[in-house]
């Protein structure tokens, strides 16, 4: 069973509703390359998460996410894996070898009817195949709790392109 040791990312790149943390700051608790100052006392957010790094022990230490920049969250519930990129290193999803590994995520995991987001600071887009270029990432905007991303395929089966629609939760 892996640990998070010196990693602290998840305490920079994600929110924490019970501190009320934003995405994209550190938590006032977090100790950067040591843990966490309240460790004993944490949320039960915090308690309860895991990135794919310690889930999936088949990812090497190139995927712990202080070396990476990078923190992988499936989650099963909305079928969607969320990478949460370290905004001093927007572009790090697309260095090698998370590049291609995440492309591989996304085509696998449409094929399941997940989605794969990709997450600098406020910024939500998804990623998908794009028929000319491989791939495209498209702007979602800022989400908020309950929203719901839709993906309509069109073109199939022959030039195959995916059309995206954000219904925005109703107040």
């Amino acid at each position: 069973m892996r640990e998070c040791g010196t990693c602290t990312l998840c305490c920079k790149v994600m929110g924490i509703v019970e501190l009320e943390k934003p995405r994209g700051t550190w938590c006032e608790h977090a100790l950067p390359g040591r843990g966490c100052a309240i460790y004993d006392q944490r949320p039960d957010t915090c308690r309860a998460f895991s990135c794919l790094w310690l889930l999936n022990s088949a990812l090497g230490e190139e995927w712990k996410p202080e070396k990476c920049k990078l923190v992988i969250v499936p989650d099963d519930l909305t079928k969607a894996t969320r990478v949460y990129v370290d905004a001093s290193s927007p572009d790090a999803w697309k260095r090698e070898p998370y590049f291609s590994s995440l492309l591989d995520f996304m085509q696998k995991g449409l094929l399941e009817g997940r989605l794969l987001f990709i997450n600098v600071g406020n910024k939500n887009s998804l990623l998908l195949p794009d028929v000319n270029a491989g791939w495209r990432l498209e702007d979602l905007g800022k989400l908020q709790e309950g929203d719901e991303v839709r993906l309509k395929r069109a073109g199939y089966p022959f030039a195959t392109r995916y059309e995206v629609e954000v219904v925005r939760r109703s107040n």
